[in-house]
């Protein structure tokens, strides 16, 4: 018991210490399925419990979840009769849309997302394929088979080789964070940074076969389910393993222990109940984390064991620097072009005015001549890399260096972290114009996707949409500060998005009678003004915008001769403010473009 205390002190440690990286690590584990998948299921659970929001079977069955839907589409398909598998997916559609409240903040009538989850529980998606392949093999039980074979295959390379594998990413999180005070995001590649991700896959598959097979005779389940749990985390140590040696050497650790595995899973007892009250709320914000973290710390007083015990196997345990760090002396030696390299960090190549590097450092702004942006930009990226490896040549992070899979090619010093780069005044209007043309063209082809016909989307009567280009500028120039924390970065773009958003709504609703969008009927949307949707769709372009895209319209823009630029810049804003003025007295309203006159709410 003093042992389950101890490991629990320090689970504490290490999830207070990283708390916000665990929790979110944690959380794409749950959403992904990898692991603690009932959680979702036992939310949803109580949720249709005290909402009443479940969809109830009928006479005619057309209320099925999205197994009996797939199951009916491939009976009709076996029968040789494409439509009417199609036919029952459409019923089954219109049910579940109709049952759904357009009003709810959950509702599902409408969008993307609504429309692929009820395309998937009503068998509208399989019957689809299922007459694609039917009109071309012209036999059902070709069609069906191949669609079998189909989704198995997809499935398969899906869980094989990401959700399989990301039980390891998280635990070589849960390893790094114990002992260091820093976990680098680019660390969550580290398998691909050594090149063994495939590997990894293996071993987790290898894993997953034997406790299947084991579980067919129930008792050898459940004590294999013990004696495998190790697997992940010796992977995650040693990703170069074969998969039969770490499951041979999980069994061989776990040997006289799994009782006392057991009983530690049994103590979070009282997390789960909680969890189970507060529709998962606890478990996903603490309980998962402390309880992943305490299986860590078993994890390390084992290997411990192991390695004292000279147990067979024990030397493949080879990366000592995930459970102590290294001796500082190893470490500047290992890293001696790094301590060669302070002055990256130390001292500017470039010197600035005290207002050029007030808005360089502060909002990614470039007040300065070309010539000395190339040579800033350059120093930040070497900066970004710099900072990360005096991080783990002071023993802050986990040193890559010190790893046995470490490459030195890879991990050279190059400068190429362009999304560090402060942008010119005229890439933020190259910016914003190319994102206002590529939402116009998004939300013009979207609503002719839907609805069949084209609508000059938008208040302007330009092919030009500024809340995209707006937005992004925002994000580019706000959120510079937080660029190196990319987490951050997604959460702060989220907020943000959803502001302008919500408030462009409002104020356009307020001073003209009616909405340009509304997204009531929307999953996650709130007064119709932004939903989960749109949101996410803002930080996923948001995200690709400022690390991949700005940096590369950036390097385009600046070898444009100023005075091909300059002009060009100049025309465009002309354009808008001549479009923006005019849209002021004779707004862009009509079918597809705006709702119905409303009275203006919050």
């Amino acid at each position: 018991m003093n042992e389950f205390k101890d490991i629990k002190r320090r689970a504490r440690r290490t999830v207070k210490r990283h708390y916000v990286l665990l929790v979110a690590v944690c959380a794409v584990a749950i959403l992904v399925g990898t692991e603690f998948s009932g959680l979702i299921s036992q939310a949803q659970t109580w949720y249709d419990a005290l909402t009443g929001q479940e969809i109830q079977p009928d006479a005619e069955g057309l209320h099925d979840g999205d197994a009996t839907a797939t199951g009916a589409v491939l009976d009709a398909l076996l029968n040789g009769d494409a439509d009417a598998g199609r036919q029952q997916a459409d019923a089954r559609l219109q049910a579940i849309v109709d049952e759904s409240d357009p009003n709810a903040m959950l509702g599902h009538q409408r969008g993307v997302l609504a429309a692929l989850i009820n395309d998937v529980n009503s068998g509208r998606l399989t019957a689809m394929v299922g007459a694609a392949l039917f009109s071309v093999s012209h036999s059902g039980t070709l069609s069906a088979a191949l669609l079998i074979i189909g989704s198995l295959v997809v499935y398969a390379a899906v869980w094989v080789f990401f959700k399989n594998v990301l039980a390891a990413v998280v635990r070589r999180v849960m390893l790094e964070a114990r002992t260091y005070k820093a976990v680098p995001l680019g660390h969550l590649l580290h398998f691909k940074a050594v090149r063994r991700w495939t590997r990894v896959s293996m071993t987790l598959l290898l894993k997953s076969v034997y406790e299947t097979l084991w579980w067919m005779t129930i008792v050898g389940g459940v004590v294999k389910s013990f004696s495998y749990r190790l697997v992940p985390f010796i992977a995650a140590e040693n990703p170069d393993i074969r998969p039969k040696d770490a499951i041979a050497l999980s069994r061989r650790m776990m040997d006289g222990h799994k009782w006392e595995c057991f009983l530690l899973e049994l103590s979070f007892a009282g997390w789960r109940a909680l969890g189970f009250v507060t529709f998962g709320a606890a478990e996903a914000l603490w309980g998962l984390p402390y309880r992943l973290a305490a299986l860590t710390e078993f994890y390390a007083l084992r290997r411990q064991e192991a390695i004292e015990r000279g147990i067979e196997g024990a030397a493949l345990l080879n990366d000592a620097c995930l459970f102590e760090r290294a001796d500082p002396g190893t470490l500047r030696q290992r890293y001696a072009d790094i301590a060669r390299r302070q002055d990256l960090i130390d001292e500017d190549i470039v010197m600035l005015t005290p207002r050029q590097r007030f808005f360089a450092r502060n909002f990614g702004l470039w007040l300065g001549t070309l010539m000395e942006k190339r040579v800033y930009s350059r120093q930040e990226g070497l900066r970004h890399q710099a900072r990360v490896g005096m991080q783990e040549m002071n023993g802050e992070a986990y040193p890559q260096r010190m790893n046995p899979l470490w490459d030195r090619e890879a991990a050279a010093l190059t400068g190429r972290v362009n999304y560090l780069a402060p942008c010119t005044v005229w890439t933020l209007i190259v910016v914003f114009f190319a994102f206002c043309v590529v939402g116009w063209v998004w939300e013009v082809a979207l609503h002719f996707i839907t609805d069949g016909e084209f609508a000059n989307r938008g208040a302007l009567h330009g092919p030009w949409l500024p809340i995209y280009g707006g937005g992004v500028v925002l994000i580019a120039v706000l959120l510079y500060r937080v660029r190196q924390k990319p987490i951050l970065e997604a959460v702060a773009i989220v907020a943000l998005c959803g502001f302008v958003e919500y408030m462009t709504s409002y104020f356009l609703e307020l001073s003209r009678g009616m909405r340009w969008w509304d997204y009531t009927g929307y999953f996650l949307n709130l007064n119709g003004r932004i939903c989960g949707e749109g949101l996410a769709v803002f930080a996923v372009g948001g995200m690709a915008a400022v690390y991949l895209l700005i940096p590369v319209i950036d390097a385009m823009v600046i070898r444009v001769k100023p005075r091909i630029l300059v002009p060009a810049c100049l025309l465009l804003l002309t354009c808008f403010g001549v479009d923006f003025v005019y849209s002021q007295f004779v707004p862009n309203v009509g079918a597809g473009v705006t709702e119905a006159p409303v009275e203006a709410g919050p």
